[in-house]
């Protein structure tokens, strides 16, 4: 390691904020049939392994949702950053995103977090009973919501 390096046990600056809470909803009648299908193998298998499945408890619905709120929630991570300490910071960054987007996103098939320009690229492939749902949206590192507001106004 080169002295340029930081040491691994060595917070950064600035640090990413912990993982919001993820939104509650109702119980979800689109994925009923899913849960019948991993409550009989769970009463099945219950003395021989442990089961682990997909988030159908907590977070955004896989048909609905809500980009606003999730990309607010992403942005709010990475707003202290600026362009180059994303690249400078993409394996912690990708890991946090991709953890909030586990925990506020129900059945998510596919992830992709790429950066992108000045921004940082987000494809979520979700899937229900129903079907498959495919959401796209750029977050902005060192962009706020209020900030982004003041913009599209043109205050400052």
């Amino acid at each position: 390691m080169s002295k340029d390096e930081p040491s691994a046990n060595v917070a950064r600056f600035p640090p990413l904020p912990r993982l919001p809470p993820p939104p509650r909803f109702p119980e979800d009648p689109r994925q009923q049939q899913t849960r019948r299908i991993l409550g009989g193998i769970a009463r099945v298998t219950q003395n021989q392994m442990v089961l682990s499945g997909p988030n159908l408890v907590k977070g955004f619905p896989a048909a609905a949702v809500d980009l606003g709120r999730l990309k607010t929630a992403l942005e709010r991570g990475v707003h202290r950053l600026d362009a180059e300490q994303v690249a400078e910071r993409w394996d912690e960054v990708f890991a946090w995103m991709r953890r909030l987007i586990a925990a506020w996103v129900q059945r998510y098939k596919m992830l992709k977090i790429v950066q992108r320009g000045g921004g940082i690229r987000v494809e979520i492939q979700t899937q229900d009973d129903h079907g498959y749902y495919d959401y796209a949206f750029d977050v902005f590192p060192g962009r706020t919501a209020q900030a982004a507001a003041r913009k599209r106004k043109g205050t400052t």
